[in-house]
């Protein structure tokens, strides 16, 4: 398994709880030929985190692209974990099987982008219950729990929820299951 966790300069989001204590081969800010060479070894698990759009994975300067369609070969036929805004779009689009998030709030802008409204301290309930996420998906991970159940998890969680943007994030979960042979491509 490697992870691919591309971290803006000015990110206030902590997702590295999603891959604490994995078995896994990670990567901070990677250059773009080192993830590549990354994902071209890798056979099995690969984790994405990061900001993105439906077109791929932003670097961490924001400005531009690490992963998109040119990579794309690079992940058919391996498990993909998704994190990411419209990483879901992604996956859909190009035929990638795996667990996606699609817009995923991280922030007060975000909340209001998509018409929530923000509350007294909503920063710090955000950074927690991102944290609660990543704590559950490394949870499923170290307990080998099949991908496949990790989106009606989540979404139980959610609905017990008080918070609206917590419910925003899970209901768009999404596990992309492909059934291909990996060698057609």
């Amino acid at each position: 398994m490697i992870v691919i966790h591309i971290q803006s300069t000015d990110d206030t989001r902590d997702f590295s709880g999603i891959y604490d204590g994995l078995d896994a081969e990670i990567f901070i800010n990677p250059s773009a030929s080192v993830l590549r060479n990354a994902l071209a070894n890798e056979t099995d698990t690969v984790v994405l985190i990061g900001h993105g759009s439906e077109l791929g994975l932003y670097n961490e300067r924001l400005d531009g692209y690490i992963l998109s369609s040119r990579d794309v070969h690079l992940l058919r036929g391996k498990r993909v974990i998704g994190i990411w805004c419209y990483a879901a779009n992604f996956a859909q689009r190009y035929g990638l099987e795996g667990f996606f998030t699609s817009n995923f709030i991280s922030n007060r802008e975000e909340m209001i982008d998509v018409g929530l409204s923000p509350f007294d301290d909503c920063e710090t309930a955000i950074i927690t219950e991102n944290r609660q996420f990543s704590s559950m998906i490394n949870e499923m991970m170290q307990s080998n729990i099949d991908a496949t159940e990790w989106v009606d998890r989540l979404q139980s969680y959610a609905e017990t929820s008080d918070y609206q943007f917590v419910r925003y994030n899970y209901e768009a979960l999404y596990y992309n299951n492909i059934d291909y042979d990996a060698s057609e491509f």
